[in-house]
């Protein structure tokens, strides 16, 4: 979903990139299985927090779209473009599983290419659909209330959720979102600076803090069924962990201006479609297990391996959607030039 007119500022397309590569990161560890979850090993430290970065890529990925949509008005175009996007990449990775797997979409997968974002043919184009619906609503929200309040709130509303000894039950992915979008719109709303030092440090200390209650969650699961539930919202759920850390490397990544580049612009163009191509139920296990099967590396290899798989997941999705970007350009095109002939 790319609908950017302004000037682009590459210092958080950058960002952007970064985050779609935690998803992946996530993605490698979540749909492979790597052995026992519950014995404390560097491997599996290791591996619990690649997976930990893939609520942190996405919380990064909507706080970036509130920092940006807080001053815009609603664009039903954002829907659809966004639907058009999951479309294209709903049929081309169907053609996918029918090349590799030789599967092909019943009904309801047929229904679920057509209609993706009330099919829910993804999770996560559905829920951000949810939120560009209720952006306008959210930028009304953080421009009057004031910033205490705010702030109050939006902390009140991480801990809950955060914590899910507090409110175990709150799963829904839509009001993680909601904060996260509502974090970048404080952001941008109230123009926060800090100093990258204290930025750095701060990131550091929670970076520590999270390996050891990672840590520590691992070892004590073993023998504690809650403390096993819990280990796992940690390292999937919308948590403390996530949103401090996003709310710290955005902060360091906002400050961090260096112009204008195309090359990072375009690369940023095309993360959503990134999602879209190595996250799609009908391929990607088939992904992982077939064509990657990371459960074969071990020590360095499994470090260069996973380098790798990023770089190769991102580079194909990248191609996928810059190819979408040209038809769908030529298409507008043909399209504008028969209406002008009317």
């Amino acid at each position: 979903m790319n609908e950017r007119k302004t000037a682009r500022q590459s210092n958080l397309e950058l960002l952007r990139i970064l985050a779609m590569c935690m998803i992946i990161c996530c993605h490698f560890v979540t749909y492979n299985n790597f052995g026992p979850t519950d014995v404390l090993s560097d491997k599996m430290l290791a591996l619990s927090m690649l997976r930990l970065g893939g609520k942190l890529g996405v919380v990064l990925f909507v706080m970036i779209t509130g920092y940006f949509l807080l001053d815009k008005p609603f664009r039903w175009r954002r829907i659809i473009s966004l639907s058009r996007q999951t479309i294209y990449f709903s049929v081309v990775v169907a053609i996918l599983a029918f090349l590799f797997e030789g599967t092909k979409p019943d009904l309801l997968g047929v229904l679920k290419i057509m209609f993706p974002l009330v099919m829910e043919n993804y999770w996560f184009p559905t829920d951000f659909a949810i939120i560009l619906v209720l952006s306008p609503a959210l930028n009304l929200l953080v421009h009057n209330i004031n910033r205490r309040n705010l702030l109050f709130g939006v902390l009140g509303s991480i801990t809950l959720i955060g914590f899910p000894v507090i409110v175990p039950d709150v799963k829904n992915s839509v009001i993680g979102l909601v904060l996260a979008y509502i974090l970048g719109a404080f952001i941008q709303k109230y123009r926060l600076n800090f100093s990258n030092i204290k930025l750095f440090a701060v990131l550091v200390l929670v970076v520590v803090a999270t390996v050891v209650i990672t840590g520590l969650l691992i070892t004590e699961s073993r023998s504690n069924e809650f403390i096993a539930g819990f280990r796992l919202f940690f390292v999937t759920g919308f948590n403390v962990s996530a949103y401090s850390a996003a709310f710290l490397i955005f902060m360091i990544f906002k400050q961090w201006e260096f112009g204008n580049i195309k090359i990072i612009n375009l690369i940023a163009s095309t993360t959503f479609g990134v999602y879209l191509f190595h996250d799609s139920r009908a391929f990607r296990l088939y992904m992982w297990h077939e064509i990657i099967d990371p459960t074969r590396w071990t020590g360095l290899s499994l470090v260069v391996g996973l380098s790798l798989t990023v770089i190769s997941v991102f580079a194909v999705g990248m191609v996928l959607d810059i190819l979408r970007q040209m038809l769908f350009l030529m298409v507008s095109n043909i399209t504008r030039k028969l209406k002008s002939k009317r």
